[in-house]
This record gives structure tokens, sequence and C-alpha cells, in this order.
């Protein structure tokens, strides 16, 4: 290679480390200082925010492979949730969350949606619905694929010909539950997908082990759906992939990756769901940290309780003014 080429090289090597910071430092981050601008009927939640962030780790450094490393993004704080107006407190117009069972289901994966389900009521503080199991009919051939010789299911397909017409319009969101693997068109495939503005999301137990091998396994696999769940769920509220800490809302390229995060969301993320769905933070942490020392989650239930704690240090238990 001739001194000029070499030359070039080293300057496009150089020029895409130099654009990729740029798009870190631009964009803002879940961690930035809130604006005095939020007010003072917002004070009850700033603080409650601070009793638990020292219970939440920074985001650990980027790995090869992961998320951020092929989608730099800066993440959002609870201050830019609220300014950008993303969504008003969602429990003015609507009440509820639905799970949809699509598909064939045997009876230990319905355990994992019965399961799920209990799960979602307590991690957003909303009723979830489990409605009745829908068949998934006759797929078209341009909403599934053969790969590595199993057949893909196009999430988009679900989402707008399946999901949306039949969304209730009380629902904050609607989200189907599939044991086939999931395709989204671009990617060789996702663990769930979300629309932010159609209210509809689907997910899959697929990729999450198998249930019926053992009760470890069993756990497993609950643990999985039950982060994938409250991932796209989050999605669906207007919450974007967090990028400045540990949290259940970052993005995640594989299943190692999946599998380092926490179930919980870190205290910026949890803002929203408070804010959003009118949910009290310590009976949520209590009821959550019950949930997980119901179902044999020894391991998640520790943040919860460590939550809980601090929470119940705060005047009036942390209940929050609206």
């Amino acid at each position: 290679m001739s001194r000029g080429r070499i030359i070039l090289s080293v300057v496009v090597i150089l020029l895409g480390i130099g654009v990729r910071a740029w798009l870190l430092r631009e964009q803002p981050v879940n961690d930035e200082p809130f604006p005095m601008t939020l007010g003072p009927e917002y004070d009850p939640i700033v603080a409650t925010i601070a009793a638990i962030k020292p219970l939440h780790e920074k985001k650990h450094p980027i790995q090869p492979g992961d998320w951020l490393e092929h989608f730099p993004e800066g993440g959002q704080s609870y201050a830019h949730y609220v300014h950008a107006k993303q969504h008003h407190p969602l429990h003015l117009d609507f009440s509820k969350i639905d799970v949809q069972p699509l598909g064939e289901f045997d009876e230990t994966q319905l355990q994992l949606v019965h399961r799920t389900v209990e799960f979602m009521g307590h991690f957003f503080g909303v009723p979830v619905q489990e409605l009745d199991p829908l068949e998934m009919g006759e797929i078209p051939e341009s909403a599934q694929r053969m790969r590595k010789g199993e057949r893909q299911i196009l999430t988009t397909w679900i989402l707008f010909d399946i999901l949306k017409p039949r969304r209730d319009p009380k629902a904050i969101a609607t989200i189907a539950l599939v044991t086939g693997d999931l395709w989204p068109g671009d990617l060789n495939w996702v663990f769930g997908q979300a629309s932010l503005t159609d209210r509809v999301g689907v997910w899959s137990l697929h990729r999450n082990g198998d249930p019926r091998a053992s009760q470890a396994e069993f756990r497993l696999c609950l643990r999985r759906t039950l982060k994938t769940a409250v991932h796209e769920t989050g999605h669906m509220l207007g919450i974007p992939h967090c990028a400045a800490w540990e949290c259940c809302m970052n993005g995640s390229r594989n299943r190692e990756e999946s599998d380092r995060q926490p179930l919980e969301f870190c205290h910026e993320c949890q803002a929203k769901i408070w804010w959003t769905c009118n949910a009290d933070p310590l009976q949520r942490a209590q009821s959550l940290f019950d949930f997980c020392q119901k179902w044999g989650l020894d391991k998640e239930a520790e943040p919860f309780r460590k939550e809980r704690d601090a929470l119940s240090l705060l005047p009036g238990g942390s209940k929050l003014a609206r």
C-alpha cells in the first residue's frame, strides 16, 4: 500500500472515532442535572430519585459487540422526558395494559405468561389483563421466512395487522407474547419489538431457554421473559434506551449482553413510570420484592429490597404529590 493510502486510511479511522465521540457527547444523557425550569411541583419526584440514586451503578464499559458499540445513544433524563412532552401522565386517559398470548402455548409456557402478567402489574402500578389466547392464523408469505432451519415471524405484521386493529382504546399498551422466533425485517432476529406511537408490542419466549428442563431453567426463562416484557413496555411509554446507568432499558444485541443487565429500571427511568403511571415508588418496590421472593428470584429480589428500605425513610413513605 502506498504511503498516501496509508495516511488516508488513518485519517478515515480517526474521523470515524471522532464522529462517534461527538455523537455521544452531543446527546443528552440520563444523569444530567435537573433543569430549574421543572418547577417545585416536581420536587417530590426529584427527592425520590435522589433517595435511590446511590443504589444504581453507572453504565459499565462497553464490551465488543454491545449495543452501544454499534448504536451510539445518549439516553434521556427524567427531566428531558418531562420537557419533551412525549407523553402526559397516561393514567388520565388510559387504565390498563393488555397482554395477548398469540399462537400455540403448552402448560409450562402459559405459566410463564401468568407470572409475567403478575410482575408487570407490580412493575408499572396499573392493572394488567391477560387476554384469552388468540390463534396466529395463516401467516402471509411476506410475514415469515426460514433462517437456519427455523421459521421466523415478521414483527411488524404482528404489531400492525394483528394487534393494532384489536387494541382497546383504554389500554396503555397491548402486547403479544409468542413462542416462535421474531424477525424485524432489518436485523437477523429480536427478543421483542414495540411501537412507541401505536402502543403495541410483541416479545418472544423462543430464545429464553427451555422452561421444561428443570426448575432452574424455568426461573432463567422467567427472568429473561420479565426483562423483555418491561423493556418493550417501557418503550411504549415513550422511554428510550438508557445509556448512562445499568438498567433494564439498556439496549442489547445478544443474549450475553441482555443477561448482564438488571431486571429493574435505574432511578431516572423509574421516575418516568412514577410520573406516567401514577405508581407509588414504595408500594412498587415492596410488591416487586415480594414477587421475586415468591417465585425464587433471589438475586433479583435484593435490589427491590434496598429500594424499599431507602424509600421507607422518606417523609410520607415516598408518596408523590400530584
